[in-house]
């Protein structure tokens, strides 16, 4: 706490006090019979009261106490303003007949916000002592102070049902810009399975003129839901661009296409590439997906994120569908998670068809 500037404490009042000072208290008292508290007194306990009590000048900025002093007095405002704040914020501003610093005193505990002065102001300092001798033997005091508790409940209660309200509000403009945010990706994601259904579609059509193969690669980044629950979807969605650069790095050749598939998953389309090249690239594509060394604490696999690969190899011939080279690689994919992730599984190759 600051040291009082401009500090002096009034003696007691008697006949040979001067009309000046008499004057002074009288006016002093009118303005004290403002705060409830001490309105709820007789005249004579006030008096007594201030009289015992000492008066402190403040200049504007100067500290009365701070969060986590022990509470061994309470404040009246008599001139000027002071501001209430907690953890460096302005929670409340009183003036003339306001009292602060009671709930702490009643408990002997630190107290729970700080008071200084917001311009240069007076308050009588009511110390523990004065407090149990001439405030807590009235009833009526006792009451009046009850009420003021209950006024200050009060208004906390609603100054909390404002802030849920104010949070409410927020939490639906969210879940508002989610549901925008995921109906983009949507949008994005069909759009991208579009174009790479229309790649394949074409070239599994040359690959069928000419005779030559095609492999596709199909990726999924492990855990990612586990990534995204406990990273958020704004690093979720980084994450995803981080890895997609990789893997289109990877997959350098004009004619290779590497796209999102879905949330998570990624396909490569590699034209006129048997399996041994396919394979050679997915290890590369795993390798640097690892090498990232994006922390993953919710991976079962390690400490950073990783990526598991299956791939297929086809050669298009009638009965042959383009679709069966995406199930084989998915079904590819699916036997690298049974085998614990993070590691390439090729289809196994189809048996040639006898020629009549």
């Amino acid at each position: 706490m600051l040291p009082c500037r401009g500090s002096s404490a009034t003696g007691a009042v008697g006949t040979s006090g001067g009309a000046r000072e008499t004057l002074e208290l009288d006016k002093k008292l009118t303005l004290l019979r403002r705060a409830p508290l001490l309105a709820a007194l007789p005249l004579r306990t006030l008096r007594s009261l201030v009289a015992a009590s000492q008066e402190r000048a403040l200049a504007a900025g100067e500290i009365v106490f701070e969060e986590g002093d022990l509470g061994q007095s309470m404040y009246v405002v008599v001139r000027g303003k002071v501001v209430i704040w907690k953890q460096g914020k302005r929670i409340a501003q009183g003036g003339p007949g306001d009292c602060f610093g009671e709930m702490a005193l009643i408990e002997s505990k630190e107290r729970s916000a700080g008071l200084f002065a917001l311009t240069d102001a007076t308050v009588i300092e009511i110390s523990e002592a004065q407090f149990r001798g001439k405030i807590a033997t009235s009833p009526r005091a006792l009451f009046a102070l009850l009420r003021t508790f209950s006024d200050r409940s009060r208004k906390d209660l609603d100054a909390l049902a404002r802030d849920n309200r104010k949070l409410q509000e927020y939490a639906a403009e969210v879940e508002l810009a989610n549901r925008e945010l995921t109906e983009i990706r949507q949008q994005l994601e069909e759009k991208n399975r579009r174009r790479f259904d229309d790649v394949l579609s074409q070239e599994w059509k040359r690959a069928a003129r000419d005779g030559t193969p095609l492999s596709l690669i199909y990726g999924d980044i492990d855990f990612f839901k586990g990534y995204n629950d406990a990273y958020g979807h704004q690093a979720g969605d980084e994450c995803l661009r981080r890895v997609a650069k990789v893997l289109a790095e990877a997959a350098h050749r004009p004619a290779d296409l590497a796209a999102r598939y879905g949330g998570e998953e990624f396909i490569v389309l590699l034209v006129d590439t048997g399996p041994e090249g396919a394979a050679t690239l997915a290890e590369r594509m795993r390798v640097r997906v690892e090498s990232l060394r994006i922390a993953h604490r919710a991976s079962a696999v390690g400490a950073f994120l990783t990526a598991s690969f299956g791939l297929a190899t086809l050669v298009p011939r009638p009965g042959l569908r383009s679709e069966d080279l995406v199930e084989r690689a998915d079904r590819a994919l699916y036997a690298a998670k049974q085998k614990g992730r993070n590691c390439v599984v090729s289809a196994p190759a189809m048996a040639a068809v006898a020629k009549p």
